[in-house]
């Protein structure tokens, strides 16, 4: 039974490969990505280019952003049957080798990004009395180092 798999973070690694895969199992697949026009221009552009997938451009760290993205999807397909949170970012190194504001940046993609997918998915998966939400992030949170 195909699904629609909404899947952020697709414009390298596990995100596009995530994409492939599950468009070529048969499921509609949303690859969200940011700066579809330019920085990540070509991985849209490839990705598009396979059937079943759609690559909508979102930030997950802009409130706005992803509830517009979230919204045109539920419009065009009627619903999200799977969210694949994906978006992360990693920093390896000495503590205060980082700004607190880099460490900002870290936690709104990689916790606060994931609660704005949540909250604007939810409700929809809610309605329909079905729904999975899949949540991969960084390889920095699997382990600690010695630094």
């Amino acid at each position: 039974m195909s699904k629609t798999i909404f899947i952020t973070g697709t414009s390298t690694g596990f995100g596009k490969l995530t994409a492939v895969t599950l468009a070529n199992a048969g499921h509609s697949v949303i690859a969200g990505m940011r700066n579809t026009n330019d920085k990540n221009a070509a991985a849209a552009k490839e990705l598009q280019a396979i059937e079943n997938i759609e690559v909508v451009d979102i930030d997950v760290t802009d409130d706005a952003s992803v509830r517009n993205a979230v919204e045109k999807v539920i419009i065009k397909y009627g619903k999200i049957d799977v969210l694949i949170n994906n978006a992360a970012v990693s920093g390896f190194g000495l503590l205060e080798g980082y700004s607190i504001d880099q460490v900002r940046k870290m936690f709104d993609v990689n916790v606060y990004s994931v609660l704005r997918m949540y909250q604007a998915v939810l409700p929809s998966m809610r309605k329909e009395k079905n729904g999975l939400v899949i949540n991969i992030t960084t390889g920095a949170s699997g382990h600690t180092l010695p630094l």
